[in-house]
């Protein structure tokens, strides 16, 4: 006994047709009042014997002492078949809306101490065409799940190159977003390279998150840098000038960071801390 229509008992339309329209004698025959009604509500299913007859379940009707059993059928709805399903192919579409308006199931209830039972019968095609349909929506989520996926990578991989790029750490931070989208557009594969669009989305900020990180780590060993930065010889050859200094500052910061440039008021700070006394 089962409302579960994966499971129901597929039979041939004819077949189905012919159970309906015997349904009432079989059910008169056991004592039991049939009547019209609509499921408003299903319940849930505990137990599930796929392999159970009309028959059978009316027999388990009087065995359980139901007052009455509820007969009915169910049309196949072209519309609640598909759903919102998108891209669905036309050989699936045609079958079904061929099939639109048709018997497609019937279903027997009542209630026997205490106990809902409810029994299904489906036509075949309908389980075939629900068969067909869950294995091609199966195939298109594995297919975008598998696109959005690769796409994901390629953003990590352009993003990953940008932040590598020499050209893009040597630019300054305060300039470095438009440095940082040119690299990007200029490795996209087409208008429509979504990879690339999530890349010019994320790149800035993680390139910006790679620079931060790269100097919080010279800040916090900033006493070392300054004493590693005035043994330079180039150093301390240009430190009484201001601007050759700087210069010097500039470009071993750089080296001590994987090519990052810094900020103007850093390159002025850590100038006024590792300049010489007058």
């Amino acid at each position: 006994m089962t409302d579960d229509d994966d499971v129901s008992s597929a039979v041939a339309p004819a077949e189905l047709r012919a159970m309906l329209e015997r349904a009432p004698l079989e059910a008169a025959g056991r004592n039991l009042r049939l009547l019209p009604a609509m499921v408003v509500k299903n319940t849930d299913v505990l137990f599930a014997a796929p392999g159970v007859t009309l028959d059978d379940a009316l027999d388990i009707a009087v065995h359980v002492g139901a007052a009455f059993v509820t007969l009915g059928e169910r049309m196949f709805d072209l519309a609640e078949f598909l759903g919102d399903a998108e891209g669905v192919p036309a050989g699936i579409r045609n079958n079904a809306a061929s099939h639109d308006g048709d018997l497609e199931g019937m279903d027997l209830r009542f209630i026997g101490a205490g106990v809902s039972y409810a029994w299904w019968a489906a036509v075949d095609w309908s389980q075939e065409l629900t068969a067909e349909l869950e294995e091609w929506q199966e195939d298109a989520d594995e297919k975008r799940d598998r696109e959005r996926r690769e796409r994901l990578a390629r953003a990590q991989q352009l993003i990953q190159a940008a932040i590598d790029d020499a050209g893009v750490r040597a630019a300054k931070p305060m300039s470095r977003k438009p440095v940082v989208e040119a690299f990007i557009r200029s490795r996209m594969e087409s208008k429509n390279d979504v990879g690339a669009d999530y890349a010019l989305r994320w790149a800035p900020q993680r390139v910006a998150e790679e620079w931060r990180s790269a100097y919080a780590l010279l800040d916090n060993s900033a006493k070392v840098f300054i004493a590693d930065l005035q043994e330079l010889a180039e150093w301390q050859r240009s430190k009484w000038k201001s601007a050759a200094r700087r210069d010097v500052l500039l470009r071993y910061a750089m080296s001590r960071t994987g090519g990052w440039a810094p900020t103007d008021k850093w390159l002025k700070d850590m100038d006024a801390k590792s300049a010489p006394s007058t």
